[in-house]
């Protein structure tokens, strides 16, 4: 509730209290002026009560304590009764505690003193608890719906960070898959006039390469919105490129004019889904660097199977990238390996030539 619909319930509650405290004194035989005064005093405090649960709570109880010693008590002691529903509604525990026992004795006093016949004793008590089980009904409810709100704001920001996973996710695709296939074209589309001089023949070729490479890059993006869609649909996703597929990129490189050699070493064996498909990434991106940044005339992939992981190195010798890891195909290949467990390390070649790429992802 807004604070200043707060002060004004408030008010209106502290009005309230005072004329119904205040009438049965007003028209009392024997009330004077100076009973109108204390009711205010066992009234108008709660106006308060929100801020001084417990200061609020023996004002109006020890007021309360002098109208009824003057045998000025009203049926009920509404400002105790507020009082007693504020502090159990938002005090915490041990307030709580002295809170009651200060109302208890401000009770006894009130009926004992007096002489009240014990019918009094049972409809205000009865009163009391009444109040006071209001209150801690309002404080659980309170506490029921803080727990709810949390509970939401943590589920929407879940789903933010689950949307902007996934949104790294597909614009690591995008760009792995676009940037392979845009480089390998521009290669093909510049080298075009100097094989129309040099070796005519080898122009429908290189024509063929750039309608081959944008074919693939046509079905590569296909298959990812299948995969983002998979889960809305009962068709199952394509497979997506694996270790299986890396001759076919060396293929493309070499097509783009690198000399390139693939090894391997190890027993191979078949990889988690998403190991199998980093690996594929992995020397899509570096081949696309080594294309578009090196001026490298030589690229060697090795492929190595351990016990429990798989290495993947790739070298050039080209003049290396001048910001390596500032790319977004660096990060989005870092992100990749990070979430398979993986280590990835980037730098100069063995002899300080060129720039190596080296991915360590776990098998197991």
């Amino acid at each position: 509730m807004p604070r200043n619909a707060t002060l004004w319930l408030d008010g209106l509650i502290a009005v309230a209290v005072f004329v119904g405290t205040a009438l049965p004194v007003t028209f009392s035989q024997d009330g004077k002026f100076w009973h109108i005064l204390v009711a205010a005093g066992a009234s108008l405090p709660l106006f308060w009560r929100r801020r001084a649960p417990l200061l609020t709570t023996v004002t109006v109880g020890l007021a309360i304590s002098i109208l009824g010693l003057s045998h000025q008590l009203p049926p009920l002691p509404f400002g105790p009764l507020v009082a007693t529903y504020t502090f159990a509604s938002l005090s915490p525990s041990p307030w709580r505690q002295i809170a009651i026992g200060v109302q208890a004795v401000g009770v006894v006093v009130s009926l004992v003193v007096p002489g009240e016949d014990p019918a009094t004793f049972g409809y205000v008590g009865m009163a009391y608890v009444a109040a006071y089980s209001m209150g801690i009904a309002s404080r659980g409810r309170g506490d029921r719906i803080a727990v709810l709100e949390e509970r939401a704001a943590r589920q929407e920001e879940e789903r933010a960070t689950a949307a902007a996973r996934d949104r790294n996710r597909i614009a690591r695709e995008v760009h792995d898959i676009v940037a392979h296939t845009v480089a390998i074209m521009v290669v093909q589309a510049e080298a075009g006039p100097v094989v129309a001089r040099t070796d005519p023949a080898r122009v429908e070729k290189t024509f063929e390469v750039i309608a081959e490479s944008g074919r693939a890059a046509i079905s590569q993006l296909r298959r990812s919105l299948a995969a983002l869609r998979s889960a809305e649909s009962d068709e199952p996703p394509s497979p997506a490129h694996g270790v299986g597929d890396v001759p076919q990129l060396l293929g493309e490189a070499r097509w783009g004019g690198l000399e390139a050699a693939l090894r391997w070493r190890g027993q191979q064996r078949p990889l988690p889904s998403d190991v199998d498909a980093t690996v594929f990434r992995v020397v899509q991106e570096a081949l696309t660097n080594t294309i578009r940044h090196a001026r490298a005339s030589m690229v060697d992939v090795l492929i190595e199977f351990t016990p429990h992981d798989i290495l993947v190195t790739v070298t050039d010798d080209g003049v290396g990238a001048v910001d390596a890891g500032g790319g977004y195909g660096m990060m989005g290949m870092r992100e990749r390996i990070t979430a398979c467990g993986g280590e990835l390390n980037i730098g100069s070649g063995p002899d300080g030539r060129g720039f190596m790429v080296n991915a360590v992802l776990p098998t197991e």
